[in-house]
């Protein structure tokens, strides 16, 4: 009999996971509309021409996919908020400036020296007096999270 297993994952309150992997169909589908398209015109059709731009398109697709994956993943858990490959422990966070305050100048968490395109701020302020700017793409959604977390951490 093997002893229970006391590492339990903990309850995520908010994720993003950077892409859709849907995206990755787009080369199949260009190669069989190519394939489709070309066997009603003349001529016959280049079936391994078509094949070889579906792969290569679908290998250009999988970089793109797995690098956004992988650097803007977005997780919020009761002990840390993971921005990319960063991981900042909620211990760390105090509280969370004004949603209009100026984040330009101020650390950006992740990978990147700014807030990444079409993602949108959340400036935090850190236990060491400094402020961190996390991102999401529903910008207000982590806010509120975020905001429900620390509420709860205040009143426990």
């Amino acid at each position: 009999m093997t002893a229970p297993d006391d590492t339990r994952a903990e309850p995520v309150l908010y994720a993003e996971t950077g892409t859709r992997p849907w995206i990755l169909l787009f080369g199949p589908v260009l190669a069989v509309a190519g394939i489709g398209l070309e066997s009603l015109a003349p001529g016959g059709v280049s079936v391994s021409l078509w094949l070889g731009v579906g792969l290569l398109v679908f290998l250009y697709t999988l970089v793109l996919v797995r690098s956004r994956r992988r650097f803007l993943r977005v997780e919020l858990t009761p002990s840390v908020l993971v921005q990319g490959t960063t991981r900042l422990p909620m211990s760390q966070v105090t509280s969370l400036r004004p949603a209009d305050e100026e984040h330009h100048g101020v650390r950006v968490l992740g990978d990147g020296p700014v807030v990444p395109r079409r993602l949108q701020p959340v400036v935090l302020r850190l236990s060491d007096g400094t402020r961190a700017v996390a991102w999401a793409r529903d910008g207000a959604a982590l806010r509120r999270a975020l905001e429900d977390l620390l509420r709860t951490r205040a009143v426990s």
